[in-house]
C-alpha cells in the first residue's frame, strides 16, 4: 500500500527513563542536588548560543531550527526567536521526536499506541542548514536518532547540534557545535531542565537518581 505524505511522520511513542517523564514538580525518584542555571542564567546562555549560531551562519537564508521533543522544542523556539531578531527575518522552526529511530528502541518497554512524531515541519530540510536543538546531551543516541530522522526527510547541507547542557558520558562520537553549559556528572546523576510551558519554571538542576 502506498504511503501518504503524512504517513512518513508517524512514529511510535517510546517511554523514557524515570527522570524523563513529563513533570511539573520534582515529585519522583530524583533528589535535587543543586541549581545549575537560574531563569536569568538560562536566558543569558540562550543569548550566547544564538550569537554563536549567527556567527557561524551570518544569514537566515537556508536555515531551519528543529527542536527535539520534548524540552528541546521550547528551547528551539527561544533560539529561533533570537535568530529571527538578529537577522530581521523569520527563521523557520520545526520539531520532531525521533524515538523510533533510537538503536535501543526494540529493547524499550512497548507502548501500543502511535502518534505523529513530527509536530511541525514548516519547510523541507533539503539543502538547508538544520540547527538541531536539545536540552541535554548525554550518550548521543537521541541525537544520532534525530539525525537519521532528518536524513530520511531529505539531504540537508549541514546539521548543527545546539544543546543547553552537555553532561558527558558519550557512547557515540557526537559533539555539540554550540553548548550553553558543560557539567561533569556521575552515573547516578542527571541534569533536569525545567522550561515553560511544560514546567512551572525556567531553570536547570543537577539531580541524583535514588533507587
Amino acid at each position: 500500500m502506498q504511503k501518504t505524505q503524512n504517513d512518513r511522520y508517524r512514529w511510535p511513542i517510546t517511554p523514557k527513563g524515570p527522570c524523563d517523564r513529563p513533570r511539573k514538580t520534582m515529585k519522583d525518584n530524583c533528589k535535587k542536588i543543586r541549581e545549575l542555571l537560574s531563569a536569568q542564567a538560562m536566558e543569558f546562555a540562550l543569548d550566547e548560543m544564538a550569537a554563536k549560531i549567527a556567527k557561524m551562519h551570518p544569514s537566515a537564508d537556508n536555515l531551519i531550527v528543529l527542536g527535539m521533543a520534548s524540552r528541546g522544542i521550547p528551547l528551539g523556539k527561544k533560539i529561533c526567536e533570537r535568530l529571527s531578531q538578529k537577522f530581521n527575518k523569520a527563521v523557520p522552526m520545526g520539531s520532531l521526536d525521533a524515538s523510533f529511530y533510537r538503536d535501543d528502541f526494540h529493547y524499550r518497554k512497548h507502548v501500543g499506541t502511535t502518534e505523529i512524531r513530527i509536530t511541525e515541519m514548516p519547510a523541507s530540510v533539503e539543502g538547508k542548514t538544520v540547527i538541531l536543538v536539545d536540552d541535554v546531551l548525554y550518550t548521543g543516541r537521541s541525537v544520532r536518532a534525530a539525525m537519521q530522522a532528518i536524513l530520511d526527510l531529505g539531504r540537508p547541507a549541514a546539521i548543527r547540534l545546539c544543546v543547553l547542557v552537555d553532561r558527558g558520558h558519550r557512547e557515540l562520537p557526537i559533539a555539540p557545535d554550540c553548548v550553553g553549559l558543560t557539567v561533569d556528572t556521575a552515573q547516578n546523576q542527571e541534569v533536569r531542565v525545567l522550561i515553560e510551558p511544560i514546567d512551572k519554571e525556567n531553570s536547570v538542576y543537577l539531580v541524583q537518581v535514588e533507587e
